[in-house]
């Protein structure tokens, strides 16, 4: 089983007048199979956790690591082209290329066959017709679905999402966290997901987390 173990990790910023501690030594282990949620207030520290889950951004006291190797040791570039994929709220698709074209990118970055656009698409629910157009074109699900594929084209074994159904409707929001869970427990990933929302928490199979202040409890 794999497993991604944050050790005291501690993050602060600075405003240009004073330093804002927006993480106070937080601990927590994540293991494959498994989707978790960690929920919290706008401001309470959980979308800089995920940045530093998705080495997005450099682990300035603390540890984070996979499998027992440090992030630090293997590199943030290198983690985040073999280990950890981030899916975000806004989708970050690049809008003058087709939905195709976007994984494709995501594919190359990962030195594999641009061949897997198709099928990658196909299984988050993108039809080859679909596939063709541009991102900008469809509609809000469509593109996250598509957020989604360019994050699996790589195959990283952690996959973290922040406020993935934010912008959607009820039911789409259902089909999104649906291909999340698939990603836990057919495909033996580890998925962390961010939210404000407990029904989106309630999709967590495994443990909810709770981000409050820097700190994070279960």
């Amino acid at each position: 089983m794999n497993k991604l173990i944050i050790k005291n990790l501690k993050h602060t910023y600075s405003d240009g007048q004073a330093h804002v501690n927006v993480l106070k030594g937080v601990n927590a282990t994540f293991e494959s199979g498994k989707m978790y949620a960690i929920v919290g207030e706008s401001g309470s520290g959980k979308t800089t956790l995920l940045s530093l889950i998705a080495a997005l951004d450099n682990i300035q006291d603390g540890d984070i690591k996979y499998n027992g190797k440090s992030v630090k040791t293997i590199g943030e570039q290198k983690f985040r082209l073999k280990y950890s994929n981030i899916v975000f709220q806004s989708f970050n698709l690049i809008k003058y290329m087709t939905a195709q074209e976007n994984v494709e990118v995501a594919l190359d970055f990962a030195n594999k066959s641009r061949l897997e656009a198709g099928k990658v698409l196909a299984s988050v629910g993108i039809s080859k017709t679909e596939s063709k157009r541009l991102v900008q074109k469809l509609s809000g699900g469509q593109q996250q679905r598509v957020a989604i594929a360019r994050a699996i084209a790589s195959d990283t074994p952690i996959i973290v999402a922040d406020e993935p159904t934010g912008n959607l409707d009820e039911d789409t929001e259902e089909k999104i966290l649906s291909i999340f869970h698939d990603l836990a427990t057919k495909q033996g990933k580890i998925v962390i997901l961010v939210t404000h929302s407990k029904k989106v928490a309630g999709h967590a199979h495994a443990i909810v987390y709770k981000m409050r202040s820097g700190v994070l409890t279960k």
